[in-house]
């Protein structure tokens, strides 16, 4: 084969290459795309079950306090149902027996009949702001039991994905989108991975281009999940 031959096949390889690369960037910018899309999807639902989750313990709180308010007015009507009686009791004993003893314990008669359905009317208050109390409590704890155990899922398909990516070179290019999504990455953090593999790779080589799609891949998502990591650390202490 002449030197213009070789030379030709060589510059044919490389546009093959150059067109593979260009095809593989293409495929992966729109695995970003549905990635990003996905990550917003998630990030919706997290938001909307903190918001749950708040507005249960919230509810909670208020039950809690409107309980506190009734086992208040309960023992203020029991103490006022015991006070009557032993005023009717004293009465009994100290009056004598005409019509005014019988006219004053009527009339005690009734007020402990009214501070007794007054306490059992509060009583039964009592129950029921505790029956809600419950139940919110138990709702407030399943949210919380929801997100922790999705929270878990999450970091074991994570640990799987970061596990694959390191012992795979050959899947890095595929295993990105992947991670991109459970990594919640932004428009920036893509624009920061692209600049560091320019920064890493070659503008003329096809090695250099390799490399820019696939192993600068790893050095970028470790600096990404690092950004990540310190959001949730945030996000839990707030």
């Amino acid at each position: 084969m002449t030197r213009q031959a070789l030379h030709v096949a060589l510059c044919r390889t490389e546009a093959e290459a150059q067109r593979r690369i260009g095809q593989a960037e293409a495929a992966a910018e729109s695995d970003l795309r549905r990635a990003e899309a996905e990550a917003a999807e998630q990030a919706g639902r997290l938001a909307a079950a903190a918001r749950r989750e708040a507005e249960s313990v919230a509810a909670a709180e208020r039950l809690e306090a409107e309980l506190r308010r009734v086992s208040e007015r309960a023992a203020a009507a029991l103490r006022e149902a015991e006070q009557a009686s032993a005023r009717l009791e004293g009465r009994r004993i100290s009056a004598d027996l005409g019509g005014s003893r019988l006219q004053a314990s009527a009339r005690l008669e009734g007020r402990l009949k009214e501070a007794e359905a007054e306490a059992e009317a509060s009583r039964a208050e009592r129950a029921a702001v505790e029956a809600r109390a419950s139940q919110a409590r138990r709702e407030a704890d399943a949210a919380v039991a929801q997100e922790s155990g999705g929270w878990r899922e999450e970091r074991a398909y994570v640990r799987t994905l970061m596990i694959r990516y390191m012992e795979l070179e050959s899947e890095h290019e595929a295993l990105f989108p992947a991670i991109a999504t459970v990594l919640h990455l932004t428009r920036d953090e893509v624009a920061r991975i692209r600049a560091a593999q320019e920064a890493h790779a070659s503008a003329t080589s096809v090695w250099g281009r390799t490399v820019r799609v696939g192993s600068s891949l790893w050095g970028a998502a470790s600096e990404v999940a690092t950004e990540v990591s310190k959001y949730r650390t945030q996000q839990g202490g707030s």
